[in-house]
């Protein structure tokens, strides 16, 4: 009998050591709240001064050809953050002459090298070698939701190039100054 009385006592405290224990278990539940806003950047690095320079010099002898000096330049990279809007796949960087008309006879290139840098996210691809006009033309697509990374050597490198298309149309002109405008655009 008292085997009995000593389960049914040691039973009775589990029991109630179990549904106390239960008891102190108890659950909440809190709202997070998140916002992201939609971010389009374009960044021209290395910064403060981020002039190209050109220019054609006249043929040494008779029969020869102009020259062109510095044919490419390398020194500039683009960097970019975008967070697109929910149901938005894609955006785009365009390139324009948005300041100057450069004179007949001759071609301004541009070409965005493939991603590089410490950027995250579905970062964009280079359209590759781009004639500049006065209109907008991609050099950069498939833009997602990303960052480069920021300065030189994150983002894309951006390499100018000028060739003279055709000599007939060439004339003679002082310095002239052009601008080439980029812009992030929704696809």
């Amino acid at each position: 009998m008292k085997t009995f009385l000593a389960k049914i006592i040691i039973l009775t405290t589990v029991l109630f050591v179990s549904n106390y224990a239960y008891s102190q278990w108890d659950s909440g539940q809190i709202n997070v709240h998140l916002s992201l806003p939609e971010v389009t950047l374009v960044d021209i690095e290395p910064g403060l001064n981020n002039s190209i320079n050109f220019s054609v010099s006249p043929a040494l002898n008779g029969g020869d050809s102009p020259t062109i000096q510095n044919t490419s330049n390398e020194t500039l990279w683009i960097n970019y953050t975008s967070a697109l809007p929910d149901g938005q796949n894609t955006r785009s960087i365009n390139a324009e002459i948005s300041q100057g008309t450069l004179p007949e006879g001759i071609s301004l290139y541009l070409e965005a090298s493939p991603f590089s840098g410490t950027g995250d996210g579905q970062l964009g691809i280079s359209a590759g070698k781009t004639e500049l006009t006065n209109a907008p033309s991609p050099i950069i697509t498939d833009i997602g939701s990303c960052y480069t990374g920021d300065g030189v050597s994150n983002g894309h490198q951006l390499t100018f190039s000028i060739q003279i298309s055709d000599y007939s149309k060439i004339y003679a002109a002082d310095n002239q100054n052009y601008v080439v405008l980029y812009t992030i655009t929704d696809n």
